[in-house]
């Protein structure tokens, strides 16, 4: 047994016990083979200490501690909160009728009333009377604001920072040139074997020119069209993208919330007293630049720092995997501990998240164990 045990002895008694307590075994490697079958733990199992203690075990290097500790990460992280299932900010979507009318103020400005005829002085007026006719031109290349800013800028003629702002005629000259190019089919690939990137209601028919998208425009589009489009472009990538900072901020409120179920006081750049990050950057004792994941720092009794809580969203593995790589890095630069929340279904199966256990001390929580962190900042000691 003491074979089996490995450095058993370097073990702490109190992770010891940690352990046997949270399976109900009486023997160390028989409780890390429970929980790494995945077999239900002892009710109210503080899995933030488990976690600790498995680290413990991992780093004496006791037999059996590497697939428990794996096994509990993966219970422990499993989020359930897909952010693709959601949709915020909905009121800020444009409306069709919205872009139908921009290219119809377009159209009437031309000398035959169609969008065949378009030209630069007649997208100067419209511009000047719609602030939306600019980005509806984009779309109609198929280009999405940010890319008709990153090609202008390349060009170098910068764009308004928002669709909406203040335009120059230089600006919207760059930006239809740009347009104009897609549209009439004389942008180049850039790649042997490729094809330029054009909106897929041309592409799928070879057609080019403004007669084509005045036919569209007219005549409208099948409903197969709006099937594909989503196909290659994923329905709603570019309003999710748009909104990705209204989720973190839902999320941080989502911790606020159990903080306050708990009576336990806090700063945050969210709620009903919200303070500004350098705020929180200063009462954290943070080296160097304000990491973008602090979102709150709980209070003591006393009303001293406790824990700096650290929020992260990943949906996939590929950007839990490039977010780990920066939060493994931040817990040396507080003054006071940190505590990382995890949302998302990214993190249960990633290898980093057991680098995460370590680098947090095992405090580590998902939407399932805010209680759990809301106990943990209830009962801290004084600083």
């Amino acid at each position: 047994m003491a074979q089996a045990l490995g450095n058993s002895s370097a073990l702490p008694p109190d992770d010891r016990s940690v352990l046997l307590t949270a399976t109900g075994r009486r023997d160390l490697v028989d409780a890390l083979h429970w929980i790494a079958e995945g077999r239900p733990l002892v009710d109210g199992t503080d899995l933030s200490g488990m976690l600790t203690a498995l680290v413990a075990a991992a780093d004496a290097g006791i037999h059996g501690s590497e697939p428990a500790l794996r096994a509990a990460v993966r219970a422990a992280l499993r989020s359930t909160l897909d952010t693709s299932a959601d949709l915020v900010l909905t009121g800020t979507i444009v409306s069709p009728h919205r872009y139908q009318a921009a290219l119809a103020n377009v159209a009437r400005r031309t000398t035959t009333g169609s969008i065949a005829d378009i030209t630069t002085a007649a997208v100067l007026a419209a511009q000047d009377d719609d602030p939306l006719v600019v980005e509806a031109l984009g779309l109609v290349a198929g280009l999405s604001w940010r890319d008709l800013q990153a090609r202008s800028q390349a060009r170098g003629v910068s764009l308004p920072s928002d669709a909406d702002g203040t335009w120059s005629p230089s600006q919207v000259l760059s930006a239809f040139r740009i347009i104009d190019d897609v549209v009439c089919g004389r942008v180049e690939p850039q790649l042997d074997g490729a094809v330029a990137a054009r909106p897929v209601e041309l592409l799928l028919d070879d057609a080019t020119g403004w007669s084509e998208v005045e036919k569209l425009r007219i005549g409208g589009v099948s409903y197969g069209t709006l099937l594909a489009q989503r196909d290659v472009g994923s329905a709603w990538s570019a309003h999710r993208n748009r909104s990705n900072n209204e989720i973190s901020r839902l999320m941080v409120r989502r911790v606020l919330g159990a903080l306050d179920e708990a009576n336990v006081g806090y700063w945050s750049t969210e709620g009903d007293a919200a303070v500004p990050k350098t705020f929180l950057g200063t009462h954290a004792g943070v080296h160097g630049k304000l990491p973008g994941q602090l979102s709150v720092v709980t209070r003591r009794a006393d009303g001293t720092a406790g824990y700096a809580v650290l929020i992260a969203i990943a949906r996939d593995g590929g950007t839990a995997r490039k977010t780990a790589a920066t939060l493994l890095q931040l817990p040396k630069r507080f003054t006071i501990p940190a505590v990382l929340v995890l949302f998302g279904t990214g993190w249960a199966d990633r290898g980093e998240s057991d680098d995460l256990v370590r680098a947090y001390g095992g405090r580590l929580y998902t939407e399932h164990t805010l209680a759990d962190l809301a106990h943990l900042a209830a009962t801290v000691g004084p600083a």
